[in-house]
């Protein structure tokens, strides 16, 4: 049976069209993510943190979780209620478990190192829900039942549906290499997405390949910011600028550590690695409407110790971003020029542009 061909418009890549080279550093946690309780000095803990490059992915999922927790510890002590509540990180994670804790009637207080420039507004938005190849049977079911509830949220925010939520995802179509398994299969079985199609995608420019076709949520992570920090702004959350090097430096004897990179730091984890990233974002592109998909193979690339597997990411968040590297052990900000140039190589070479 012949394969459906999609027509699609491929973004211009020419060095007018660069608007950005961007480096981020994520707190990736070998094997899973921490979402647990744990007491210390009187204190009571709530960790969420070590995502790594999937922070949007799960972010719902995890943020819930963590909140289960806390009403669970509720239920056993009834002191626990009207505590003041600190929240270490202005990420998306500290975000929004503020604004839930706040919704409750919580007193609930932010405090941050940093709030603009942070990996929560740096990420190309796409949902990657597969499990980390190390995971264990057990914390394979985490990631799924996580991120199924994770996108379960991001649908109902992009169709208008969430009570209080109202921008920052929106269904797009995403095709996905022949040899790239996203982690979508319970999703299906679970009816929150369909199936995918094969498909071939031509770019008009020579360029055609065999993908599998979704229809599933892109995340606008700058959008999605934007709309949580002013949910926190009409909440009259107050947000504290200052770095936090033990949880005793917090007055409040509740806290969620939402700390991302700085949890390593405050929790002595050995499991976090650092983990670099590079994307690059566009510009001057005649015609956004025409980009609104989603790009995600593999391609193989000569790189200094020869021939190796690549990934190429493309999402339309402002005029388009490309990506993306995922450097282990590697936590400088300093841009890599090799590897920025590695990306527009192989990005130019798949989109023929």
């Amino acid at each position: 049976m012949a394969k459906s061909i999609i027509y699609l418009t491929p973004p211009l890549l020419q060095d007018c069209h660069i608007k950005e080279k961007i480096v981020c550093i994520r707190a990736h946690r070998e094997r899973l993510f921490n979402v647990s309780a744990q007491k210390i000095n009187e204190k009571l803990i709530f960790h969420n943190y070590g995502h790594g490059g999937a922070g949007w992915t799960f972010l719902f999922g995890s943020v819930h979780e963590s909140l289960r927790q806390f009403e669970q510890q509720l239920l056993c002590n009834d002191r626990l209620k009207k505590k003041p509540i600190a929240i270490i990180g202005a990420g998306c994670y500290g975000l929004l478990t503020a604004l839930f804790l706040a919704r409750k009637g919580n007193s609930v207080r932010i405090i941050a190192k940093d709030i603009d420039d942070i990996p929560s507004y740096k990420a190309a938005g796409f949902f990657f829900p597969r499990p980390r190849k190390c995971s264990t049977p057990q914390e394979t079911t985490v990631f799924h039942s996580l991120g199924m509830e994770s996108y379960a949220t991001y649908h109902a925010i992009a169709t208008g549906r969430h009570p209080f939520i109202g921008a920052g995802a929106q269904l797009l179509p995403a095709y996905f290499g022949t040899d790239i398994d996203p982690g979508f299969g319970p999703y299906i079985t679970h009816k929150l997405l369909k199936a995918p199609k094969q498909v071939r995608i031509d770019f008009n420019t020579g360029k055609i390949y065999d993908t599998m076709a979704y229809t599933t949520v892109f995340i606008n992570a700058a959008a999605l910011m934007q709309e949580l920090w002013r949910i926190v702004k009409e909440l009259e959350i107050p947000v504290i600028r200052t770095e936090i090097a033990t949880f005793d430096d917090v007055e409040e004897s509740i806290i969620f550590n939402c700390a991302g990179l700085g949890a390593k730091k405050l929790t002595a984890d050995p499991r976090i690695v650092p983990v670099q990233g590079h994307l690059i974002t566009l510009k001057n592109q005649p015609d956004i409407s025409a980009l609104n998909y989603m790009i995600n193979v593999k391609v193989i690339q000569k790189g200094p110790k020869g021939m190796r597997d690549e990934l190429i990411y493309f999402a339309p968040k402002d005029e388009g971003i490309l990506g993306i590297t995922f450097i282990r052990g590697q936590d400088s900000l300093t841009a890599n020029q090799q590897e920025f140039d590695r990306l527009l190589e192989r990005c130019r070479d798949f989109f023929g542009t």
